[in-house]
């Protein structure tokens, strides 16, 4: 049996609003530690790792380990239905192979979202992957946002760099630039490690989606290597949500 009671519906609607942005369907595993979900999206660019903690619920039961395959845009539509201080239940219908969610407030609303059957989709190695980053950065998510705001309305790619003294991000296009420099030791570049320069260039497009965990998190994690995926991590005492992309082709610069 599984049984989650949490306050209330904004935590795991705005993080399902987030992840929905870069897959449609996903395949949850339910432990007696949490919810987690590793999964890649279908072009095979970018690859979420999501952990909701057990502990971040009012109440868990799980009894034991379930898969349950899940379209996004449903699961987000009916949290969205959510009020301010309602109450969400969810509850785990094997014998209807359904997801029930429970609104409770001033009224009790049900749903039920059938289950899919989706296979374990490949996914990175993300111990070996670590091993190969050669710098990070822990770094304000509003300034990352600005940003990458500020890239888009020039190119629809942006290189990130990391050196040993700042983060660095540029854009270029039809004469058009934009940059963005953050120095170690101030505010908003509050951890840097990178004992030489690396950088790579990113589609402005996935980054936009995947920086949508600004509106959770104040901080955000950057990992880096040279012409090397990005990893981007967003985490608090309750959630843990690691996103990766793959870097763009290079472009003349």
């Amino acid at each position: 049996m599984f049984k989650a009671v949490a306050k209330d519906a904004r935590l795991l609607r705005d993080s399902v609003d987030i992840i929905s942005q870069l897959i449609d369907d996903g395949l949850f595993n339910i432990t007696k530690s949490g919810i987690e979900l590793e999964t890649a999206d279908r072009t095979m660019v970018s690859f979420i790792d999501f952990k909701m903690k057990a502990s971040s619920f009012e109440n868990y039961e799980c009894d034991k380990d379930a898969s349950i395959g899940i379209n996004l845009l449903n699961l987000l539509t009916v949290l969205k239905r959510a009020n301010l201080n309602d109450k969400l239940t969810l509850f785990l219908n094997e014998k209807d192979s359904a997801l029930e969610i429970t609104l409770e407030g001033s009224s009790v609303r049900r749903f039920s979202i059938p289950l899919l059957q989706i296979s374990k989709s490949e996914t990175p190695d993300i111990e070996q992957l670590l091993k190969k980053f050669s710098a990070d950065a822990e770094v304000s998510s509003a300034i990352i946002e600005q940003g990458i705001n500020d890239a888009d309305i020039i190119a629809d790619s942006v290189i990130i760099e990391l050196s040993p003294d700042k983060l660095r991000m540029f854009a270029e296009g039809n004469s058009s630039k934009s940059e963005l420099k953050i120095f170690k030791g101030t505010d908003t570049l509050t951890k840097l490690n990178a004992k030489e320069t690396v950088n790579a260039r990113y589609s402005l497009d996935y980054l936009k989606k995947m920086i949508k965990g600004s509106k959770l998190f104040d901080k955000v994690n950057i990992m880096l290597g040279k012409d090397f995926p990005l990893r981007m991590v967003f985490e608090n005492d309750d959630i843990f949500l690691g996103m990766i992309l793959a870097p763009r082709v290079s472009e003349s610069e």
